[in-house]
Order: structure tokens, then C-alpha cells, then sequence
């Protein structure tokens, strides 16, 4: 007989599963528009004295390290899938975008 915990459960996962599998295909089919934009980010430097904003560095690096970022959260979100904590998933699952978002926001904010 299934009880109240094993149902909740059995509901997290499949929860949980679908969203970790439609997260990380969006993650891979924006990975060639990020291969694209880190070919044109050296020009974030193109300003004098630009090199030395720390936001730009920020980005910069954030951008060109967003297609690592990515693979390793998608690993890591699975390797946490397979043990069952399944609300660990969705901070992992969303990391990579995380990270886009504040570093956008610190070049809105900081950049000229």
C-alpha cells in the first residue's frame, strides 16, 4: 500500500525530471548563440581604460566560462537526481543563468 510520503515523492521526481529535462535542453540549444557572443566579447575592451573595470572582467569571464558552467551544472543537477534529493535540483538546474543575469545586471549598473 503506497502512503501519503511515498506518493508526494514518487510526484517530486517526476516533477523534478521534467523540469531538469526541459531546463537543460534549453541550456544546450543556447549553447551555439554563447559560442557565438564569446567571439565578439573581447571587444567588451575596446573602451580605454576598460580593461581595468572589474564588472567588465566579471562578465567577460562569466561569458566565456557560461558553456563549462553549464555542462557542469547539468552533471551535477543528474548526480543530485540520482540520490533522491530532488529540491536540489532547481537551484543547480538554474546556476548557469543565474550567473548571466548578475553579471548583466553589475554591466548595467557599474558599466558605461
Amino acid at each position: 500500500m503506497l502512503t501519503m510520503s511515498t506518493t508526494a515523492r514518487s510526484g517530486g521526481k517526476r516533477t523534478a525530471f521534467v523540469i531538469n529535462v526541459v531546463i537543460h535542453i534549453l541550456y544546450i540549444l543556447l549553447l551555439p548563440a554563447w559560442y557565438f557572443l564569446s567571439m565578439f566579447s573581447v571587444m567588451l575592451f575596446d573602451a580605454p581604460g576598460s580593461e581595468q573595470q572589474w564588472p567588465i572582467l566579471v562578465f567577460y569571464y562569466a561569458l566565456n566560462s557560461y558553456p563549462y558552467t553549464v555542462l557542469g551544472a547539468i552533471a551535477l543537477a543528474w548526480m543530485i537526481y540520482r540520490k533522491g534529493i530532488y529540491k536540489w535540483t532547481y537551484p543547480v538546474s538554474v546556476f548557469p543563468a543565474v550567473i548571466v543575469i548578475v553579471c548583466t545586471a553589475l554591466m548595467a549598473g557599474f558599466g558605461e
